[in-house]
């Protein structure tokens, strides 16, 4: 008999075991069911941003190993590359080249840092376009979206004010300072009046004192006559040394234009493309 009780005790603490058993089974596969029902999804957020140039964004969705954001109807046609920026354990700003996919309007990015984004910028090949997005966790997101234009090359639209920080604002303001400056150095090394060998072709560089335009004109001897063959209107001016010659690239146009170079091997002797002999400064 006390064999027979210890047997029953036995067996009823291998039952009570195996309910206990059962009971963490049966919560552990609940909590799975329910984060697999979640979908790992860490946040979700939504917009009601006005439309740049029919681009609009009406969600962003992300979760442990990818973003996906979701476009207004036709907003992109057919998305070519895709960068994202994200705050590392630094606090410095790394990017990333995820691979994506695009289709029916929405477009999922693969990262494990779809929570840490802090900018995606992403090119429609179609149409010739690509945009910056910032502050996707925030209310309402800011958005550049830069638009090819044959005659003045990618223009910007969007507000640049509320996208750029007051920090990003004051160092360009510096920088754009720092430029000007040194492209009104490198111009006033051109300014004057230049004449070949053969005195018979003349550039002057000069600045249009009623607007401010640097410009250049080219003139050709012509029966004891100068007569003007070419000018142009500087736009843009870039400077460089190729350890023989400071080479200057003047363009109509900063985005899109025409460009010509000249080589200024010392301050009073240039070649260019306008005669196969030297310039040289005579005034």
């Amino acid at each position: 008999l006390d064999a027979h009780c210890h047997a029953l005790k036995i067996d009823g603490g291998i039952h009570m075991k195996w309910k206990k058993n059962i009971c963490l089974i049966t919560m552990l596969i609940l909590v799975l069911s329910m984060l697999s029902a979640c979908g790992d999804k860490m946040k979700t957020n939504k917009f009601n941003n006005e439309a740049i140039l029919g681009i609009e964004i009406k969600k962003i969705e992300a979760y442990l190993d990818k973003l996906v954001v979701t476009f207004a109807d036709d907003s992109l046609s057919k998305i070519e590359k895709v960068e994202i920026d994200y705050y590392g354990t630094d606090n410095a700003v790394t990017t990333e080249t995820p691979d994506f996919s695009f289709q029916k309007d929405v477009l999922t990015i693969e990262t494990n840092h779809a929570d840490e984004v802090s900018e995606m910028r992403i090119w429609d090949k179609d149409r010739d376009l690509y945009f910056y997005v910032r502050y996707i966790y925030s209310d309402s997101y800011a958005m550049l979206v830069y638009s090819w234009a044959d005659d003045a090359g990618y223009l910007v639209n969007g507000d640049e004010d509320t996208f750029y920080t007051e920090e990003e604002k004051e160092a360009q303001e510096e920088l754009e300072e720092l430029q000007a400056e040194a492209e009104a150095f490198a111009y006033s090394r051109l300014m004057g009046e230049w004449i070949n060998e053969s005195e018979n072709v003349r550039i002057v560089f000069s600045v249009n004192d009623e607007y401010a335009e640097r410009y250049f004109a080219v003139s050709e001897l012509i029966d004891g006559e100068w007569k003007e063959c070419d000018s142009m209107v500087i736009g843009d001016l870039s400077e460089y040394s190729t350890g023989e010659a400071d080479m200057f690239n003047l363009c109509d146009n900063p985005s899109f234009g025409r460009q010509v170079t000249f080589y200024l091997f010392e301050d009073t002797v240039m070649e260019c493309d306008y005669s196969d002999e030297r310039f040289f400064k005579i005034k």
